[in-house]
């Protein structure tokens, strides 16, 4: 695991489905703040649809939040700061009013309210909201390939409060992925954020994984 003290949040995240889309890149880039620029594997810039669930929220020196338990569900690009490779959020919906206030207030990351609903049974998953519906069943482990490293491989996200640019970071073990190996969905969010013409390209899954957030740091001006 990469090293993790200092470390300002903790979470645990469950059942992650990452749908991934091919975009064009001169679309992707007017859409991008001007302090990004989009990153390309093979020449090909994407976005991906994530829902899963929020689990055992701490700080350092709390124990287990009240807020603990949520759904989320984003909308995510991979992108380049100053060379730096990281994640960029249009949306990060979720069904927990408190969790959603103290993510955009102190974090400035863009939470949208959304009630969303999960289920399991039997390898199948379930999720469904009003922009995306889901349904799902998990296969055998997946050994990743270098385009799924470069979808989820990340440790920097991006973000700006309007004057100044951040960068988080995130500390966790490498992802573990399995196949899936039947998927029914429908989404409207790259089409919401004018993400239009996107090309539907793999969709993997998993289970858990402990995540652990650095402060967030200035690193430029808008």
């Amino acid at each position: 695991m990469r090293k993790r003290q200092s470390y300002i949040i903790s979470q645990s995240w469950r059942n992650l489905f990452f749908l991934n889309f091919r975009i064009d890149k001169e679309l992707l880039s007017e859409l991008l703040p001007s302090y990004l620029e989009p990153d390309l594997f093979n020449g090909e810039s994407y976005t991906s649809v994530v829902p899963f669930q929020m689990t055992n929220i701490r700080f350092p020196i709390t124990p287990v939040l009240p807020f603990s338990n949520l759904t989320e569900l984003n909308l995510r690009t991979y992108v380049k700061y100053n060379d730096i490779p990281g994640i960029y959020f249009f949306t990060l919906d979720s069904n927990h009013m408190l969790g959603n206030w103290i993510a955009r207030n102190f974090f400035d990351l863009p939470y949208r309210f959304s009630k969303i609903d999960s289920s399991y049974e039997k390898k199948t998953y379930s999720y469904s909201s009003d922009l995306f519906e889901l349904q799902a069943t998990v296969g055998e482990e997946l050994k990743k390939n270098e385009l799924e490293n470069f979808l989820v491989e990340r440790y920097s996200l991006f973000t700006d409060d309007g004057k100044s640019i951040y960068q988080g970071k995130v500390f966790h073990k490498p992802w573990s992925l399995s196949k899936v190996d039947d998927i029914r969905f429908v989404e409207k969010l790259n089409s919401k954020y004018r993400l239009n013409n996107v090309k539907f390209e793999s969709c993997f899954f998993s289970k858990e994984l402990d995540v652990y957030f650095k402060p967030f740091k200035r690193v430029g001006t808008l």
